[in-house]
Formats: structure tokens, C-alpha cells, sequence
């Protein structure tokens, strides 16, 4: 399998009361984890960000809600620990932060890109999820199964996230 170039990981907080947190999120994905932050309040209640790792789709502009994560030489897939193998479960990880115990995902998607191939990673039964709690009374995983979507899985899966989000970037 050629190497991964880039990652885009959309995520998406509920806008219901509690649904936002202070703590951290990292996705899991080829052996490897991701810390998902890029120094602002990221998932406050009602946010949508679709964090890039590595190169993007769209370089080297990135257009809003993309952005970049903190720290992104260490959360490049091709520095390291270079991504040559998606055989290995993918999933997003809440990791609870002093007061914040608990947070609302409404919908994430990943897409992976690499010179020959893109693949994307979602829920099961994207069109159905919607809030999700996560943290240490509820469990802080979610795996997400590899997507196959119908004609374009990049439209196809973020615009699902999209219209969970009434298609308004997050707050930067």
C-alpha cells in the first residue's frame, strides 16, 4: 500500500445543554493516535472543525472549518511512524479534562489520502447517527468502519456531517 499523505478528520459537537468540553480527542488510525486540537475551544457546544493532518485536500489553503492541528509535525502521518497500512481499527477517543467528564459528538468522518488511492471512515450507518455521549460513564471510543459510499465518498460523507452542522463553519 502506498504511504498516507494527509488526514482530514471531520468532527462535530451536538448543540444540546452539556454537549461541549474542555477535554481532549484523538483519533486512532494506522497504529497510531492523533491528537485532534488546534489551540482554540474546539469543542464547544455546536463547534464543527475538520482538522488536517499532513496535506490536506485543498493546499496549502486550507478553507474554513479546516485547520491545521497544534503540534503538526508530530501529527503528520508521514513523520515518525509513516501510515502505509490502514489494516488497524480507526476510532475517536475522548479523553475526559478536569470538569469535563462528559461531551456530545454528533457526527464525525475521516478521510485518508494518499497519491493513489482515498478512503473514509465513519459511523455505522452514517445517515443515522446523531449524539453520541462519550466519556468515563458512558465509554470514551468510538470505532468507525471503513465507508463506502455512493459516486464521491468526500461530498458524499462530509456533507452528511454538514447538514448536521446547518452547514455553518465552526468557530475559529
Amino acid at each position: 500500500m502506498a504511504q498516507v499523505t494527509g488526514i482530514l478528520c471531520q468532527v462535530i459537537t451536538s448543540n444540546v445543554d452539556g454537549a461541549g468540553t474542555d477535554g481532549r480527542v484523538y483519533l486512532g488510525l494506522g497504529g497510531r493516535e492523533f491528537c485532534l486540537d488546534s489551540g482554540t475551544r474546539d469543542y464547544k457546544r455546536g463547534s464543527w472543525r475538520e482538522y488536517v493532518m499532513g496535506l490536506g485536500p485543498v493546499e496549502p489553503e486550507l478553507p474554513p472549518p479546516q485547520v491545521r492541528v497544534l503540534n503538526a509535525q508530530q501529527n503528520d502521518p508521514r513523520v515518525g511512524l509513516p501510515i502505509k497500512r490502514l489494516d488497524t481499527p480507526v476510532y475517536i477517543r475522548f479523553e475526559p479534562v478536569d470538569g469535563s467528564a462528559a461531551w456530545n459528538l454528533a457526527f464525525v468522518a475521516v478521510l485518508v489520502y494518499a497519491p493513489q488511492f482515498e478512503v473514509a471512515y465513519a459511523p455505522p450507518e452514517p445517515n443515522n447517527f446523531d449524539s453520541l455521549w462519550l466519556g468515563d460513564k458512558f465509554g470514551k471510543i468510538l470505532y468507525l468502519p471503513e465507508y463506502f459510499g455512493e459516486g464521491g465518498i468526500e461530498r458524499e460523507l462530509l456533507g452528511i456531517g454538514r447538514s448536521r452542522a446547518g452547514i455553518r463553519p465552526g468557530v475559529r
